[in-house]
């Protein structure tokens, strides 16, 4: 039965994840934020596409979707290997939603929460330590790298001092693979040149027309 829970658990996990925050956002501002910018749906695009309130209401979002299901399972219990798997399936819906097609964003701010369910004072570090990589670098894609690397050596550290279960270094690991992968384009953008910085505007903004708005 445990494991059929754990399975359903998993599976709940990657439904918060997969809640599309930042495109239900930004068409409440009248805005296709799949069709705009980078096409993603995290807190960058939609601060370059509907501006900094919408951007920090789907920062604000995709983080609870990440916290939520993952600080329930650890308070109902679950074994930590099943945490951690919950709270990388919250990043997977975040990357790969179900609701738009399985597309998504990269995940940091849902990394954040979910991580912040796992051990908020981990969370907090991790936080720090990507909004550094941010003031230094200010490509929103080197605070995701850092937020992804950052997770896994302190979540390391945390279980090797015996603060926290090894097993969440499976979160870390996998989170880290997951982010780099979604990054991949950024990691080209930024070796060519062409790697727009946080709040830089873009020329793409696509509304959304009457009729969908209508038919929603």
């Amino acid at each position: 039965m445990i494991y059929v829970l754990s399975i359903a658990a998993i599976f709940i996990a990657y439904l918060f994840g997969s809640i599309p925050t930042g495109y239900l956002v930004a068409r409440l501002y009248g805005i296709d934020v799949t069709a705009s910018g980078s096409g993603r749906t995290g807190g960058t695009n939609v601060l370059r596409a509907a501006g900094p309130l919408a951007a920090g209401i789907t920062v604000a979002g995709d983080m609870l979707k990440g916290l939520i299901p993952v600080y329930l399972l650890v308070q109902a219990g679950f074994p930590a290997i099943v945490c951690g798997l919950a709270a990388n399936a919250t990043v997977v819906g975040h990357n790969y939603s179900i609701f738009l097609g399985f597309r998504g964003g990269v995940g940091a701010g849902t990394a954040i929460g979910a991580l912040a369910g796992l051990s908020f004072p981990i969370a907090l570090l991790t936080g720090v330590c990507g909004l550094v990589g941010l003031a230094f670098s200010k490509y929103a894609s080197i605070l995701s790298a850092t937020i992804a690397v950052a997770a896994l050596v302190i979540l390391t550290v945390s279980a090797w001092l015996g603060y926290t279960p090894s097993a969440y270094i499976v979160f870390g690991v996998i989170n880290l693979a997951l982010m780099f992968y979604a990054l991949r384009r950024n990691f080209a953008a930024i070796r060519a040149g062409t790697e727009r910085r946080i709040g830089q505007k873009i020329d793409n903004i696509t509304k959304v027309s009457r009729q969908d708005t209508n038919g929603a």
